[in-house]
Order: C-alpha cells, then structure tokens, then sequence
C-alpha cells in the first residue's frame, strides 16, 4: 500500500470511493460525505498537505482529509473527516495508514491538534480523547464523547469553541 498527497486528477476516484465507503442500500440517495468534498475541496479552509490517498497497485482504497477549523475563532485546529476506506478494503490497516500520515504531517507542521467526529472506540486506539473533558466544546454539544481531539503538543491545549470549516455547517 502507498500513501500520498492526492492530487486533483484523483478527485473523481476519491469521490467514487467515498459514496462506496458511506452508502447507505436502504436510502437509494447519494451520502452527504461525497458533496461536502466538494465543497471543503473549495473552502477557505482546504489545505492540500492534509488530503491523502491509499493506493493498492494504482487503485484508490482511500482517501482522509483534514481541514483548517478554529477554536474561539482565532486558534487554528485541524478538523478529520471525513476519512473513507472502500468496503473491500476494510479492517486491512488503509484507515489506520491514513490516520497516521495525517497525523505525521500535522506534528511536522507545528499544528497544535486534530479533532473530529467519531467512534470513540475506534479513534479512542489512535490516541484521540473526548474534547469536551478537554475543554473543546462543539457546535453541537449532543455530539458528547463523539467529538474527540488528539493533542500533538506537549502543551495542554487551550479550551474554548471548536468551529469546522464553513462546508461542514457547524
């Protein structure tokens, strides 16, 4: 497996494999997660450096994405998501390997920490912690324990308002 920076000729097999990844067979609709791609693709808040792929002999099984968010407006965070592994690929380690390249690159970056949405079982494994027990309230604080945040500074992390970027909503 080979993790890289995505370029923009990967957006169309990023977005296929995103709709794979979150589809949802009772629906028949398209997932939220493919558009608010395109919309972070085009955001104030979309940073290049934080958008890779995984790829198995050519062909994209992945794809994470983090994006400039703020904490009371003026503290720059990242924010993950969404992070997209195709059905066939899942549990084989391509979530875990993205993970820690966005992680890798944001230490090397100076970035403060990550924050994101999710499984506190499953991120829980990859250092991240409930933000709000950390004094990082979302715009939504019925999100709870879901709403998590890894710190990548030996610092304690400031507290305040985490707002994503603008295509998030929130």
């Amino acid at each position: 497996m080979k993790i890289r920076s995505e370029v923009p000729a990967d957006r169309q097999g990023i977005r296929k494999l995103t709709i794979s990844a979150f589809a949802d067979p009772d629906s028949g609709r398209e997932p939220g997660e493919a558009a608010l791609l395109s919309e972070l693709y085009a955001c104030d808040g979309y940073l290049p450096e934080y958008s890779v792929v995984a790829e198995i002999n050519g062909h994209l099984v992945g794809h994470a994405i983090a994006t400039r968010g703020w904490l009371d407006g003026d503290i720059p965070l990242l924010g993950l998501g969404p992070v997209s592994v195709e059905p066939g690929h899942q549990k084989q380690g391509v979530g875990t390997a993205l993970l820690a390249e966005i992680r890798n690159r944001a230490a090397k970056h100076g970035e403060r920490a990550i924050v994101l949405l999710g499984s506190p079982e499953y991120y829980g494994r990859f250092g991240y912690g409930p933000a709000m027990a950390a004094g990082i309230i979302p715009s939504d604080p019925s999100w709870g324990d879901y709403f998590m945040v890894l710190n990548l500074s030996a610092m304690q992390l400031p507290k305040g308002n985490f707002r994503y970027a603008e295509p998030f909503g929130v």
